[in-house]
């Protein structure tokens, strides 16, 4: 079974640990994703975000793609050199992560 978590469900759990209300916790919340996008949209080919104990997010060029494949319709296409983000988790939530699980 896939579990699904939205930006109100962030926001609930935060405000109930912190006993706020919702809407001090969303405006906070929001503020802070305002902030992480602009600073990865900054003109700079390279870019780090590390929030200990949770993960570094690395903003990094990707070349183009000149022989790229359409897995729809199998046609060539071509994909420009861009920007893509890459998350390194943290080592609390890697060690968790890599423990032995079983499904119920």
């Amino acid at each position: 079974m896939k579990i699904s978590y939205k930006r109100e469900d962030v926001i609930r759990r935060t405000a109930s640990k912190l006993d706020l209300e919702n809407k001090e916790v969303k405006i906070i919340l929001d503020k802070i994703i305002d902030t992480i996008t602009d600073m990865f949209l900054e003109n700079h080919s390279n870019i780090r975000l590390e929030i200990r104990n949770f993960g570094t997010f690395e903003v990094k060029p990707a070349r183009a793609k000149p022989n790229a494949r359409n897995p729809k319709t199998n046609e060539v296409i071509y994909i420009p050199p861009h920007k893509k983000i890459h998350f390194r988790p943290g080592k609390i939530i890697k060690n968790e992560l890599s423990k032995e699980y079983f499904l119920k």
